[in-house]
């Protein structure tokens, strides 16, 4: 395996801190919100296809950061997975964190990293890959959500190939 520049070390470095952080969270505690989503995989290429997948989410977690921790949002680890109509394969852990929008409303925000199997689906240039996403979502009552996840998946250059692709779902989060 080759490396074209200093920057996928850091991407490599990003990713391990990810999983070494969430899996410890999601090993000690019971998740507070389970989501489910399906919609469509690759949406800005002609070869769509669709997804279907769920994610675990735990308790927000605030840092400390030199008397700043009440400017940042709470992170919530979470860990997931997605299937694809055409064998695609991805499980990931990572951190989300929201940000409320009046009342009822909320955006949201994520990064990850994990693992992608390909069978017949899009090749996104290797088994590591990273996920990002934004997502609105409204409150339905007092345990549940609806939301729309737009996430972006790729490598980030850590192999010489990085398509990257796009996907856009719909999202139902309860609390259990």
């Amino acid at each position: 395996m080759r490396f074209r520049s200093s920057r996928p070390l850091g991407a490599v470095i990003l990713a391990i801190a990810a999983w070494l952080l969430a899996a410890p969270l999601a090993r000690a505690e019971r998740p507070v919100g389970i989501a489910v989503s399906a919609g469509q995989f690759n949406t800005l290429e002609k070869d769509v296809s669709y997804e279907a997948g769920w994610e675990a989410q735990f308790a927000p977690r605030r840092f400390r950061l030199a008397g700043l921790s009440r400017f940042l949002p709470a992170v919530s680890p979470a860990v997931g997975g997605l299937a694809t109509s055409q064998g695609t394969l991805y499980v990931y852990g990572g951190f989300r964190f929201d940000l409320p929008l009046g009342a009822a409303w909320r955006i949201g925000m994520q990064e990850a990293a994990g693992l992608y199997y390909h069978d017949f689906g899009r090749n996104l240039g290797g088994s590591l890959e990273f996920r990002s996403g934004i997502e609105l979502s409204r409150r339905l009552g007092w345990r549940s959500r609806l939301g729309v996840l737009l996430y972006h998946l790729s490598n980030a250059g850590f192999y010489g190939r990085n398509p990257g692709t796009e996907s856009l779902v719909v999202t139902f989060t309860t609390k259990p």
